[in-house]
């Protein structure tokens, strides 16, 4: 029988809800807890693209990509053309942003000292190591994910340029 009291998905959810909320109630005002861990990633890495943004935070393309344009409307940030991709964004904290992820960081501090003090003091350590393993995983999933669209795209290209070329040979051939 299916429990979610034993579900680790439903569990991990929780969690993120519980996280979340005292978020809310530490002084994140304006800005959700996700859009501060994305603010935070893009000043760890300013001129990241927007894909590298996706890997940093696990935050799907097209749901970053929506955050990303109100936080631009915001004014917390601003994307250009990256220097060596015109089709790639790169992007950057503005002063705005950074004054506002100032502001926010004291609550994330907050919850994540609320998150570990939930736990017995022997747990701690083992639960960092457990969240740092599916965050490895994650990445690792998402990496393979993006090798086999890769390689599906490069097999197709390959696949239409053989089909071009059989076309050519049957117009000379008439």
């Amino acid at each position: 029988m299916f429990r979610l009291s034993e579900s680790p998905s439903h569990l991990l959810r929780r969690t993120e809800q519980f996280a979340s909320d005292i978020f809310l109630k530490s002084g994140g005002d304006g800005v959700t807890l996700r859009q501060t861990v994305l603010l935070a990633a893009i000043a760890e890495a300013e001129g990241a693209s927007q894909s590298d943004l996706v890997r940093a935070t696990g935050i799907d393309r097209s749901t970053l990509a929506e955050m990303m344009a109100r936080m631009e409307k915001k004014g917390f940030i601003a994307r250009q053309a990256a220097r060596d991709d015109g089709r790639a964004k790169s992007v950057k904290l503005t002063a705005p942003g950074r004054a506002k992820l100032a502001e926010t960081l004291p609550a994330v501090r907050q919850v994540d000292a609320q998150l570990i003090s939930a736990l017995p003091k022997n747990k701690r350590q083992s639960f960092r190591s457990t969240l740092t393993a599916l965050a490895v995983a994650a990445e690792k999933a998402h990496d393979d994910e993006l090798a086999e669209v890769k390689r599906v795209k490069k097999e197709k290209k390959l696949l239409k340029a053989g089909r071009s070329r059989k076309r050519k040979k049957r117009r000379k051939r008439s």
